[in-house]
């Protein structure tokens, strides 16, 4: 494992060739690559004169902007361990991402300042940072082993668990995300972010300012400002996971837009349909990864050439997300842990050197397995090219009837069924059955219920949805991923099941 990790040197030697480039633009302006590390700098330089130690759990919470990045980059260079706190987390939220990581200090602008304070933290707000920059080559190496990021897990399955990431990790991480981009960045590309900087965002950044790139950061999906620039040309990347894509792809129907290079897609399964629609407007330049908290990307890659070519005749169970990366070992396992074979279907086991190094929860923190390999919950199979699939997630196989059931694949059919809405496959308690299948959409479409039936032609009937239901709006974790058990706690709130062989739902 790398002992030290030089982040001021590398930045300033970064700086050195691109501190004229624009690294950020938040939609109203733009700052440079230079200004943009003296502020990180005289930040990281204040966290250690405040008693910030290498490896010092570091809570930082903003919304997307210049000061994201900057903020970001300085809980780097200070050895911190940088805690993401997700600016629209409830109190309740931040109170127990606040006690699982032990975080007594928080990053984060005067208007959250006092949320914070609240809770018995320490708060530096990012306004009260001097303008004065610092030089980045100030700060001394941070040792490998300490820890660097604090992730927590989307919590679909119970309590979100914090994810321990070293300096060692996130260096490895940085170089590997490099080694994957094709094409590469370089001066005058831009790549353009909607989603949470402190989450998968801000790798995309790192990489792009690394070789002269810079980032248009947006708060949120701003569908009139991120349609302008792209029908503008003004940049030439996308980070767009699927329900991002799912917007952009609905507004832009019919459309041609040139000159996007590669778009990102990954955080969750990309379906056959919404490939076709952004390929229509955007030609083949979709490329896909498989991510984890776990594990930072790349995991997994499909390079865009391969994604169209597998999406032009998709085959198998699953959904292709790519060869290993770099370093990346991955294993699939059955429930008594014994290695499968090519084809056969069981529980990814991943390892690298760029991984986490453990995991916090309630009981405290637990190292990696002694093997180094993470059981991830997902279900995959390795093709005959080497390739990964994901099947789905282990915690959400149903078991209705004797049978085990996917709920990713009875998704996958009913994808384009409620146009660009969501769908979700949620499961609820029966006694005669063990579980019960229900489809829900994210529509008021009358109409889509009807539609789905005849979606699911082609699946074996104990696959099929007991009930097809309709929601102003599914339950979202923050990073926009379905968070099913929050789905099927409504859903319970709202029918009442009647059990039998032929169980149907009524309303309370």
């Amino acid at each position: 494992m790398l002992e030290a990790i030089p982040w001021g040197a590398d930045l300033a030697a970064t700086v050195a060739e691109f501190g004229d480039v624009e690294a950020v633009h938040d939609g109203a302006r733009g700052v440079g690559l230079a200004e943009l590390a003296g502020r990180s700098a005289r930040l990281a330089l204040m966290l250690r004169a405040a008693g910030v130690a290498p490896g010092t759990c570091v809570g930082l919470s903003l919304p997307n902007g210049i000061a994201a990045v900057w903020a970001t980059n300085a809980l780097r260079l200070a050895g911190a361990a940088e805690v993401g706190l997700n600016a629209g987390l409830t109190e309740a939220e931040r109170r127990y991402c606040l006690g699982l990581s032990g975080t007594r200090l928080v990053v984060t602008d005067r208007a959250g300042a006092s949320a914070f304070r609240d809770l018995g933290c320490d708060v530096i707000a990012i306004e009260d940072v001097p303008d004065a920059p610092a030089d980045p080559a100030a700060l001394a190496p941070v040792p490998g082993t300490a820890w660097a990021k604090i992730g927590f897990t989307s919590g679909t399955t119970g309590q979100p668990k914090a994810i321990v990431t070293t300096h060692a990790a996130r260096w490895l991480a940085n170089v590997l995300q490099r080694a994957h981009l094709d094409p590469m960045p370089g001066r005058g590309s831009r790549v353009l972010l909607m989603t949470p900087f402190i989450h998968g965002a801000g790798l995309i950044a790192h990489a792009f300012h690394d070789r002269g790139g810079g980032i248009v950061l947006l708060r949120g999906v701003d569908l009139p400002v991120v349609l302008k620039l792209l029908r503008d040309g003004a940049v030439d990347h996308v980070f767009a996971p699927p329900t991002v894509l799912a917007k952009i792809a609905g507004a832009l129907e019919g459309e041609r837009i040139g000159g996007i290079r590669t778009i990102f897609c990954g955080t969750a399964p990309l379906l056959g349909a919404l490939h076709a629609k952004a390929r229509a407007i955007f030609g083949p330049v979709v490329r896909v990864t498989y991510g984890k908290s776990e594990i930072v990307n790349p995991i997994t890659v499909l390079p865009p050439a391969a994604t169209d070519a597998y999406y032009a005749d998709p085959a198998g169970e699953g959904v292709c997300v790519g060869w290993p990366g770099s370093g990346v070992e991955i294993a699939l396992r059955d429930e008594t842990g014994l290695v499968l074979g090519a084809g056969e279907v069981g529980e990814v086991h991943l390892r690298g050197r760029h991984m986490s190094c453990g995991h916090i929860d309630a009981s405290g923190f637990h190292p990696l397995p002694d093997d180094g390999f993470h059981a991830t919950g997902d279900l995959g199979r390795i093709d005959a090219r080497g390739r990964l699939h994901l099947v789905g997630r282990l915690a959400d196989v149903v078991k209705s009837g004797g049978y085990k059931i996917h709920p990713d694949e009875i998704e996958r059919e009913l994808a384009g069924t409620a146009g660009t809405a969501a769908v979700a496959i949620v499961s609820l308690p029966s006694e005669y059955w063990g579980e019960i299948i229900v489809a829900v959409a994210e529509t008021d479409d009358a109409a889509w219920p009807d539609r789905a039936r005849a979606a699911l032609a082609g699946l074996a009937r104990y696959k099929h949805p007991r009930a097809f239901l309709m929601m102003a709006e599914l339950a979202r974790n923050p990073q926009g991923k379905i968070m099913r058990r929050l789905i099927r706690a409504a859903l319970l709130e709202r029918w009442r099941i009647i059990d039998g062989s032929h169980p149907r739902l009524e309303p309370r």
